[in-house]
């Protein structure tokens, strides 16, 4: 069952919606859905929706918002990566208190995924985060760069690989003339844009990226961590963020798990890899939900071992 909250970050108010387990058993789990980029709490073809009724029908809460200013919470703002940082945070301290749960699991896609780690990263113990699912994580700073994150990356390099190595090349040198005129209409407009120098903010974003793989490498908590091996994303991770496990995750004492989910796009978008997804999800939740009870189990036998046995008459 859905319920409509109003969570405080900062002096602005988020709007969030929690859906409430239809049966629960044993420890309170809930699970804190951050979307990706610039999107809302219903995610790209519904998915953050239909996970969290997901997650309901298998006796966990969830909790899924919008950033001040996006779609449903008011406000007026230019949402800065710290902004998302804040708010990150508020909901996950919200959420822990106002359904008095005992374990909270970020799961994240994309961005949300990064907010995930630096929000397990929190100095206050209420908004940190006790374990981790990190779907497509954006871990690579340059990413950051491209335009769907409302900025354009240009590299000679780059320009350089496609025309050579990619498609027929004999082809594109006959085009050529018609290529020029048209990269020569798009010059001013590049030159215009370099010359303002980096935007701040995003400098801004790619420190933050930046720091997901430290993040990472630090955390010690339960952590599952999910690509589709057709993501670029994974690839980035693999030869740039992570290459030779350079964060040394194989070697941790609790290291994270891994699904790929074959042929999966960066958001999962077909019907079959989303329920792969939301599969990988609940596995994981559930061994989670075990483990807790076997804790809880062996805490009672030690209590029950240790109380004075009354003295033989």
């Amino acid at each position: 069952m859905p319920e409509l909250v109003s969570i405080p970050a900062d002096g602005w108010t988020l709007h969030g919606v929690v859906d409430i387990p239809r049966q629960s058993r044993g420890q309170r789990i809930g699970a804190l859905l951050y979307h990706e980029n610039y999107n809302t709490k219903f995610g790209t073809h519904r998915l953050f929706r239909e996970l969290a009724d997901c997650l309901a029908c298998a006796g966990f809460y969830a909790l899924r918002y919008d950033d001040r200013g996006m779609c449903d919470s008011p406000g007026i703002c230019e949402l800065t990566i710290a902004d998302r940082l804040a708010d990150a945070r508020a909901a996950a301290k919200f959420f822990r208190a106002a359904y008095k749960l005992d374990v909270v699991v970020g799961w994240g896609l994309c961005l949300g995924a990064t907010l995930a780690l630096h929000t397990s990263a929190s100095p206050d113990p209420q908004e940190q985060l006790d374990a981790l699912i990190l779907c497509s994580v954006l871990a690579d700073p340059g990413i950051v760069s491209l335009p769907q994150f409302g900025y354009e990356r240009v590299e000679v390099s780059k320009v350089a690989q496609e025309f050579f190595l990619r498609g027929n090349v004999l082809r594109k040198l006959l085009n050529a003339p018609r290529s020029f005129r048209s990269w020569m209409s798009k010059l001013g407009v590049i030159v215009r844009r370099h010359s303002r120098g980096t935007p701040k903010e995003l400098g801004r974003m790619k420190a933050t990226i930046a720091r997901a793989g430290s993040l990472l490498a630090a955390y010690n908590g339960p952590c599952l961590m999910i690509f589709g091996d057709k993501d670029s994303y994974l690839t980035d991770f693999t030869e740039r963020v992570n290459p030779n496990d350079r964060l040394g995750l194989k070697k941790k004492a609790n290291p994270p798990e891994w699904v790929w989910i074959e042929n999966g796009d960066h958001t999962f978008s077909s019907r079959g890899k989303t329920e792969q997804l939301f599969e990988a999800t609940l596995n994981f939740l559930e061994r989670l939900r075990d483990q807790e009870r076997s804790a809880l189990a062996r805490l009672a036998g030690h209590a029950q071992a240790e109380q004075p046995r009354a003295a033989a008459v």
